[in-house]
């Protein structure tokens, strides 16, 4: 029985740790939680762009036969670095945009999937076609692996195609985040 209590303490006090940080955005003024919704946002937004460009490039390096980790790396860096930058300004603009409209917590559902398909479709689309521009030059794959290599018509086809799976998972992302910046400021 003692074990049991000492149990239970541990997790109440880790709890309580891990709700001390939370406390002072509970009860910050209006003023301050939209500057705490747009930082929180952005680095949201940054954390899933650099998980989605990251996600892209070693993807691309390890579909490429016996690719090198020099080259692997010289094509995810800055595919992971344009997601995180593309990212985080996606974040920061879906943030603005509900501060402004401020949704009712049942429209903001809808509010946050229009919201998340543009900023995700931005992430996809930037991502994946830098991803298509540099594989092609960079790793060392046999002629015609990925079809032909028409620049222009390539890299539009990676826009479309990295703006559509992007969109498709900002759609949830953002069908989830806005209503808890919605809740979380009293629409």
């Amino acid at each position: 029985m003692q074990r049991v209590m000492k149990q239970m303490g541990s997790i109440l006090c880790i709890l309580l740790t891990l709700l001390v940080p939370v406390l002072p955005v509970l009860g910050a003024e209006p003023a301050d939680r939209s500057a705490i919704v747009r930082t929180g946002m952005t680095i949201c937004g940054a954390a899933l762009g650099l998980a989605a460009g990251t996600a892209i490039g070693a993807g691309f390096s390890l579909d490429a036969i016996d690719t090198p980790l020099s080259s692997a790396l010289l094509l995810t860096i800055p595919v992971a670095a344009a997601g995180t930058a593309a990212g985080a300004l996606a974040g920061w603009w879906v943030a603005d945009v509900t501060l402004r409209h401020q949704p009712s917590p049942a429209f903001s559902i809808i509010e946050g999937a229009g919201l998340g398909l543009l900023g995700g479709a931005l992430v996809g689309g930037i991502a994946f076609s830098l991803n298509f521009l540099l594989a092609y030059h960079i790793l060392e794959v046999p002629e015609g692996y990925w079809g032909r290599y028409d620049y222009p018509w390539t890299i539009g086809m990676a826009i479309f195609a990295g703006g559509f799976w992007g969109g498709l998972a900002g759609v949830a992302v953002g069908a989830l985040a806005v209503p808890i910046i919605s809740l979380y400021m009293g629409f």
